[in-house]
């Protein structure tokens, strides 16, 4: 009996697909999703993804060789040395690095002062700094050790040097022999560092000898820090407003199953109004569910501060974002059959680009390849990036033009999608017309 039960069980299984997907297809899915975004942080403590603007204010041998081998260290950080302003490309400026971290446009940048070198011990030699976010964990945290394996790699002739500078300074004065000596293996050593044979991968820690200052861009801002509370808000928000859509939009199957839909249909109403009725009252809906979200995150995590113009540029960004979402659950809406199988389907679907969109992590963690898909294939990306334009990357003084261009680009993307699938949910809604 028990092993009929079980058996009837499996056949329903098999004839369901949606739910064969959600048991065999989903876990694959989300796999290769997070493998992707942290199965190259193995090596290179999260360095994959990571982009770092470079000003060299010594333009020595020195600078070149420590740039050299921070491209080289094999930990996948990308080097922008040159800022394309204009039509022309110029080297960095200190100024213009902390305006592009600020921005969102690198995720740190290093500036290496005239005078650097490596040292043991108090050293009167400048730092070098590294200009970060502190919202971003990873930048903050991983190059200062770049920069150290990176002077260990590129500057060993001078490693060898300041240490015999020291060993007699404390030591006493080397015979001619041991200079000999010493002048052989910095010699060897020039050619090795000359034909690329010294390898970042290779060097072993052995203590700060590049002095190095991290600095967080937004110091000198009379502005709040920025909290991980403020992305999370938009990023959480986005994924549960799909996940209320798809619900809703699930009012129209149940509509059909129960005969309702194909009478309204013999009314004047006729389908697209109907399904903009529909996408209204669902745009309505998770405008309200986003305006409460933002309401407890005000009080409960000091998210803000509230300005009229970022009240004004966070609810165009929400109108757009909740009609590209009541669009989409219109559309996983009319492509699916049953109630049950759109649960199935959105669940897949939501869950995926929450993942990539950064919903679920955020996008400024992830490798360069999985940016770019989130960009190309997801929702969420453009929603969370509308939002970030209005409370993390623009000054809290800006004006409300200042704020609408800045988001202008994820508006226009998020109306575009709901054109989009507004018209694809308007095809596929035609099989209720012929039944």
């Amino acid at each position: 009996m028990i092993a009929a039960l079980v058996r009837m069980k499996l056949n329903a299984l098999r004839r369901n697909r949606v739910d064969v997907l959600v048991v065999c297809l989903l876990p694959i899915v989300f796999y290769a999703i997070f493998a992707g975004i942290f199965g190259g942080m193995t090596g290179d403590g999260g360095a994959s993804g990571q982009t770092a603007i470079v000003v060299d204010e010594d333009q020595s041998e020195s600078s070149k060789r420590i740039i050299d081998a921070l491209g080289h260290s094999g930990a996948g950080l990308r080097l922008n040395t040159h800022d394309q302003e204009a039509g022309k490309t110029i080297p960095w400026t200190a100024d213009a690095a902390r305006a592009a971290v600020r921005r969102g446009s690198a995720d740190a940048a290093i500036i290496i002062p005239k005078g650097v070198g490596v040292s043991f011990g108090p050293s009167s030699s400048p730092s070098v700094r590294v200009l970060v976010d502190p919202a971003n964990p990873i930048a903050g945290t991983m190059i200062p050790g770049l920069l150290q394996q990176a002077a260990m790699t590129g500057l060993q002739a001078q490693m060898m040097r300041e240490g015999i500078h020291q060993l007699e300074q404390y030591g006493g004065a080397l015979t001619p022999k041991q200079r000999d000596v010493v002048r052989s293996l910095e010699k060897l050593i020039e050619q090795e560092a000359a034909q690329g044979s010294g390898r970042g991968d290779e060097a072993t820690d052995s203590g700060m000898l590049l002095p190095v200052k991290v600095e967080d861009v937004a110091a000198d801002s009379q502005e709040p820090p920025r909290s991980m509370a403020t992305y999370y808000v938009a990023a959480i928000g986005v994924m549960f407003l799909l996940f209320s859509v798809a619900g809703a939009a699930g009012s129209l199957l149940e509509d059909q199953e129960a005969g309702i839909l194909d009478r309204l249909l013999f009314t004047p109403l006729g389908m697209t109004r109907l399904l903009l009725a529909s996408g209204l009252w669902m745009a309505i809906m998770a405008s309200a569910s986003m305006v409460i979200l933002f309401i407890f995150a005000t009080i409960a995590f000091d998210v803000g501060p509230w300005t009229l113009p970022r009240l004004l540029g966070c609810a165009l960004v929400t109108v757009a974002t909740a009609i590209a979402a009541s669009a989409l659950g219109l559309l996983l809406a009319a492509l699916c059959r049953t109630r049950s199988q759109l649960a199935g389907v959105s669940t897949i679907v939501i869950l995926a680009m929450s993942a990539i969109g950064g919903s679920m992590i955020p996008r400024f963690v992830m490798p360069e390849a999985i940016r770019e898909i989130g960009w190309y294939t997801t929702f969420n990306a453009w929603a969370v990036e509308g939002y970030l334009e209005i409370f993390w990357y623009t000054d809290v003084t800006a004006g409300v033009g200042t704020l609408v261009m800045g988001a202008g680009p994820s508006l226009l993307v998020l109306f575009g999608m709901s054109i989009v699938f507004f018209t694809a949910a308007r095809c596929a809604a035609r099989r209720w017309e012929r039944t």
